[in-house]
């Protein structure tokens, strides 16, 4: 397949993130990544992005005359550069597409990254559900990782994933005032037998 566009979304009501693919053929791929598996997958995708980049970018030859250095390390840099551009520009394509997946997303249960001999990373999406087994394999290079990645960490901003909770504990007397009947208590000055 041959990936044209990368949309990630968060989804609220599903509390879950929409990763949706267009493949240069017309096709729409839909993912759903749940917050535990997305939370975990950020690290190991980050890791294999810095190892992608890596293998591409060969360093200078230190016995190399000083300007042949100079000019390996500018490549690098160029390469580098280039990997992390991508255009987030243009808005994804809405359209009615051919879904070899069906109308309801896959949803990521296991997933599995492979880096390649070529650079390369081979993802595996699987979906092991009782009723449902479904899968999808993705190759992807360098600057795809790279958009990827800065997709999913927006999507993250906007779903609040890493934001810790304020919880606050409510007073006893809280109860009555939200509705709820305060319990009826014992009068202090008379005892209280248990038979």
């Amino acid at each position: 397949m041959n990936i044209h566009q990368v949309n990630v979304s968060y989804a609220g009501e599903q509390d879950r993130l929409l990763l949706r693919i267009n493949s240069q053929g017309g096709e729409e791929f839909r993912i759903w990544l749940t917050r535990r598996l997305t939370l975990q997958l950020l690290p190991v995708l980050d890791k294999s992005s810095q190892n992608q980049l890596q293998s591409q970018l060969p360093p200078p030859d230190p016995s190399a005359p000083l300007p042949e250095q100079r000019q390996q390390i500018l490549q690098n840099f160029q390469k580098e550069a280039a990997a992390y551009q991508g255009d987030f520009q243009t808005p994804y394509k809405d359209q009615p597409a051919v879904l070899p997946l069906g109308e309801e997303p896959l949803l990521v249960t296991e997933l599995n990254l492979t880096p390649q001999p070529d650079g390369k990373l081979h993802v595996a999406l699987l979906e092991r559900l009782a009723q449902r087994q479904r899968d999808m394999q993705l190759v992807m290079d360098a600057s795809l990782t790279q958009g990827l990645l800065r997709l999913l960490h927006q999507a993250l901003k906007t779903s609040d994933w890493l934001q810790v909770p304020n919880l606050q504990l409510l007073p006893p007397h809280t109860a009555t005032q939200l509705g709820q009947e305060e319990p009826e208590q014992a009068p202090k000055d008379k005892p209280r037998y248990l038979n």
